[in-house]
């Protein structure tokens, strides 16, 4: 998509497509506040209305796209109300947007147009081509929405894809090509690299699955200058819940499985493409949870990378298995922050719905920027307590502990469960098993992989500048 910026005003400009926002109650101008009334269009958030141009309008567009906007018109507002009409823009060679806030432009377009299609035999309509924003001049704007919606994009792309065509491996290939694009820093360690690391979890998780397990690790050293971030993300490429084998209805979105793994990738090639000084450093410990002959059992030990050990007491718990290696491997480099990622419990969904991310933390300087880099991208988080009295429910007769601690409060269990493997390092952890993927469309974007957490962690590193 080629994006301008224009100052002219929105009656001059000559488009396929003029989208104009409408506060309710307002009128839009440019002529159209009688047509209004006639069709009852208050500028309600939600309401379209698509005119062509009449002789003797006052715009000198083809066409007229109107856009509620309800009662507000921050950035959020115009995210939304842009990324709902975005599917219609595609008809339309040349769009001028007269929305303010730039960057809430581009990405409501780019998100809110977003398809994966690639698997159709008949792929729906390419996406605007040329779009014109009447916002005056702001070209940092266009790029910083460009390569932020370039990221979440890419880990929309990798969680939408069919689990057989995203194993182990194939996630590293793509990690590497990412990297390469971007001037990364790329290693994979593969399961004999695994094995002689001692990173039990991964290895325990993966042990069924005929495509092997590997940990994919990469880096962009910044310039010193914004301090270091660790970032871990769940890569499980699909999750059939092991011996304690899922339904069907749970396992058929389990290529999800590995969203976690996909935003830290999407997050540590935005750092390096908007030349943040903060150095970050993303591991994902990626597996395929299967059933087999070679299948870990319920009852069995396995001995993580800093020699903690677990009685694995449900195979469906696999996530944090693979997170407490990464988590371990990524402190021994003691950088400033840990923060990991994953699609982790069904108690996170019963607690805070489709909308709102969990996060639970040992630092509470850490989960504020957090929460607060989440408001200011849209994308609300909540604190789970990590409750001290609950880490007795991992109590094991036979190992360090094992890896679950019953249905309640299973969120702060997990994560009661990772803290160990931090070195005390400030962490937070963000459960997002519903808002990384959705069976219904939004205002940005379609049913299936959302990109949730890219644009806050991307929000994050930069106050780290």
């Amino acid at each position: 998509m080629e994006v301008s910026l224009s100052s002219l005003a929105p009656a001059e400009i000559a488009a396929d497509l003029l989208v104009l926002p409408v506060r309710e109650g307002r009128d839009p101008g440019l002529g159209l506040g009688g047509v209004l009334g006639q069709v009852r269009f208050t500028g309600r958030a939600g309401q379209e209305l698509l005119l062509p141009r009449r002789d003797g309008d006052v715009f000198r567009a083809a066409a007229i796209l109107l856009v509620g906007l309800g009662a507000d018109d921050d950035v959020h507002a115009v995210r939304r109300a842009v990324g709902r009409v975005a599917p219609r823009l595609a008809e339309f060679p040349t769009v001028a947007v007269a929305f303010p806030h730039v960057e809430a432009v581009i990405e409501g377009v780019r998100l809110g147009g977003y398809r994966f299609d690639g698997y159709k035999s008949e792929p729906s309509r390419p996406a605007v081509r040329e779009l014109i924003i009447l916002a005056g001049e702001d070209p940092q704007g266009v790029a910083r929405a460009g390569i932020v919606a370039d990221a979440v994009t890419f880990a929309r792309d990798l969680v939408n894809t069919p689990a057989g065509d995203l194993v182990p491996m194939d996630l590293a290939e793509r990690a590497r090509e990412t990297a390469a694009a971007c001037g990364l820093g790329v290693r994979v360690l593969d399961a004999d690299a695994l094995r002689e690391g001692g990173f039990g979890g991964i290895l325990g998780v993966g042990a069924a699955s005929v495509n092997p397990p590997c940990l994919i690790e990469v880096s962009y050293s910044g310039d010193g200058t914004g301090g270091t971030v660790g970032l871990a993300g769940k890569g499980i490429t699909f999750d059939s819940g092991g011996l304690a084998i899922k339904g069907l209805g749970a396992m058929s979105t389990m290529k999800c499985d590995m969203a976690g793994g996909a935003t830290m990738l999407a997050a540590v090639q935005a750092a390096a493409r908007l030349r943040l000084p903060v150095g970050v450093t993303a591991v994902v410990p990626a597996a395929e949870n299967m059933v087999s002959g070679s299948a870990t059992r319920p009852g069995d030990v396995l001995t993580h990378r800093n020699g903690r050990t677990t009685e694995v007491t449900d195979t469906d718990s696999e996530g944090r298995l693979v997170l407490a290696d990464a988590l371990a491997y990524l402190a021994e480099s003691s950088p400033d922050v840990l923060i990991d990622a994953a699609t982790l419990t069904y108690s996170v969904m019963h607690a805070l719905g489709e909308d709102i991310t969990g996060v639970i933390g040992s630092d509470r300087k850490l989960v504020g920027e957090l929460i607060a880099a989440g408001a200011r991208a849209g994308e609300p988080m909540w604190e789970l307590p990590l409750w001290e009295p609950y880490a007795g429910r991992l109590a094991s007769a036979v190992a360090d502990a094992k890896n679950e601690g019953g249905s309640l409060a299973d969120a702060t269990i997990a994560a009661l469960f990772l803290r160990p493997f931090t070195a005390g390092l400030p962490w937070a952890h963000l459960d997002f098993a519903t808002t990384a993927y959705l069976d219904k469309a939004t205002d940005l974007g379609p049913a299936g992989a959302t990109g949730a957490m890219v644009r806050t962690l991307i929000g994050y590193l930069e106050t780290r500048s």
